[in-house]
């Protein structure tokens, strides 16, 4: 009888189930490559010698995305990545193509969906339903100018935790600190009080969208088909959202009861993001907004969008303010003048025009991915130029390239502190050069239907965070250096660097 013998060697069973997955993926690329083949690439074509530019992808994102706009101006290129093939649109007429298309041809969710993996990185039911998205567009914007006193309560009290009033020049490290600041001033606004101040709640929320990025690419590099396998084992989303049910679910139970008791309005009844779920009758049925576990994946949903972009900002507004420390007297004036009129309120705040240029240019030079405005095409789809690009395509636009190019921005590369404030100063601009309207040329919160739902939140959080730290503090770094840390870079992404120090002391004229 003929035997068959197994090799029980597991550093063997790996090496072969390397090489399967690695057959797997040179096929889809071969096949990937030759639907794409009128688009031109950057870096070396073949499907082997591509692979050297999906390993410079991994640093150098910012390079090759850079060289393709300036290779193609205007136009189309297509860059390989760890995601597969993607188009890059390099700025023109083709951006506003993708912003007019419809859903049905090219896709923001699908684009989620896949490439941040949510059905395993965050939850299904984002997938199945995004109500809380009409909930942030609508009833928490509408509640900012409302509820505005106890979001700059919460900023006055974490400021002054994290960064204690002193006389004495004390060293800050600014990325931890405003990770810090940032949860807790959202959350203010998301869940309350009590729940804004636990620190694991914080922390849950903090790491949960470093959670999100890290284990969506970690099953990325996995065949589709195993998915459903490595989804499981890579996401930390049931370990999460255990913990989220642990902070809210008494807190959701006892809003249910007090509906169940008094109906839909009673005494002292909060005004937040969890009750304007539960009362989003015209978004999601009942048994959905009256679960607990979808309630709190909504909560996890919302600070995902809130918290790390938002402190992003403000840790790169803080390096350019202590950079630049002969700026600090002119923005202090406005928000001290300002506040003094109008106490702390949203209009006070919209009028903080020199303000919201300065975030707006430290944000155009900082605060932006390499490619951004992400789409997958679900058909076929032809741009104005006459290029098609088939189903199942990635598609994104060159946006830091674009923020930076001369021809949109004059003297692009320079920080100019003000260049917002003074277009606004043109007949009929007044309104269109703010930090949360997007334009062809300013596309930090995205273009057209899909521009980010939490743009104004965040705008203000930002304008309430610095204005603080201007009328209390004095700000610079270490040295008097002039220069900007070193962003940290991984794929397209930029990130304040998390060990650089920013100097603050108590106002000095105070």
């Amino acid at each position: 009888m003929m035997m068959i013998y197994y090799d029980q060697n597991p550093s063997s069973w790996a090496v072969l189930i390397l090489v399967f997955f690695l057959a797997v993926k040179f096929f889809r690329a071969c096949y990937e490559k030759y639907k794409l083949d009128h688009i031109p690439t950057i870096g070396p074509k073949g499907v082997f010698t591509s692979y050297k530019t999906v390993y410079r992808w991994i640093t150098q994102a910012n390079e090759i995305i850079d060289e393709g706009y300036r290779l193609h101006p205007g136009g189309i290129c297509k860059i390989p990545t760890m995601d597969g093939w993607q188009i890059v649109l390099n700025g023109g007429k083709l951006v506003d193509d993708m912003r007019e298309a419809s859903d049905e041809v090219l896709s923001a969710d699908v684009f989620t969906e896949e490439v941040l993996q949510a059905y395993y990185t965050m939850h299904p039911n984002v997938i199945k339903s995004s109500y809380h998205t009409d909930v942030i567009r609508s009833p928490l914007t509408r509640n900012i100018g409302p509820r505005l006193s106890d979001i700059y309560d919460e900023v006055k009290a974490a400021i002054s935790e994290k960064i204690p009033l002193s006389n004495d020049w004390i060293g800050i490290a600014a990325k931890e600190k405003s990770l810090d600041v940032v949860v807790r001033t959202a959350n203010r606004f998301f869940v309350g009080l009590s729940l804004c101040r636990d620190p694991d709640f914080c922390d849950l929320n903090i790491k949960f969208t470093s959670n999100v990025f890290y284990n969506s690419l970690r099953i990325n590099l996995f065949p589709k088909f195993l998915h459903p396998i490595v989804g499981r084992i890579f996401t930390t989303r049931n370990s999460s959202l255990r913990r989220m049910v642990k902070h809210l679910k008494p807190v959701i139970e006892e809003r249910l009861r007090m509906r169940e008791q008094f109906g839909k309005d009673w005494p002292d009844k909060p005004n937040d993001f969890i009750q304007w779920s539960i009362d989003a009758e015209a978004y999601a049925p009942f048994s959905q907004r009256t679960s607990v576990e979808d309630l709190c994946v909504r909560v996890l949903f919302a600070n995902f969008g809130a918290v790390h972009a938002t402190s992003v900002a403000f840790t790169y507004a803080l390096f350019n303010l202590a950079c630049r420390p002969e700026l600090i007297e002119t923005l202090r004036k406005e928000v001290q003048t300002l506040t003094e009129d109008e106490g702390w309120t949203k209009p006070a705040l919209s009028k903080m025009r020199l303000l919201d240029s300065f975030l707006m240019e430290s944000a155009r030079l900082y605060g932006v991915r390499a490619n951004g405005l992400m789409r997958k095409s679900t058909r076929d789809f032809t741009f104005s130029n006459g290029v098609t690009v088939p189903a199942g395509t990635l598609i994104t636009v060159a946006t830091r390239p674009m923020m930076r190019d001369n021809a949109i921005f004059p003297r692009g590369e320079e920080f100019n502190p003000f260049r917002f404030a003074e277009l606004r100063e043109k007949d009929g601009e007044g309104f269109k050069h703010q930090m949360v309207t997007p334009t062809s040329e300013w596309v930090l919160f995205g273009q057209g239907k899909h521009a980010c739902p939490g743009r104004f939140f965040a705008s203000t959080v930002l304008k309430l965070l610095m204005a603080h730290v201007l009328l209390h503090y004095d700000i610079k770094f270490p040295n008097a250096s002039r220069e900007l840390p070193p962003s940290f870079k991984q794929f397209a992404d930029f990130a304040p660097d998390p060990n650089a120090r920013v100097l603050f002391r108590k106002r000095a004229d105070c």
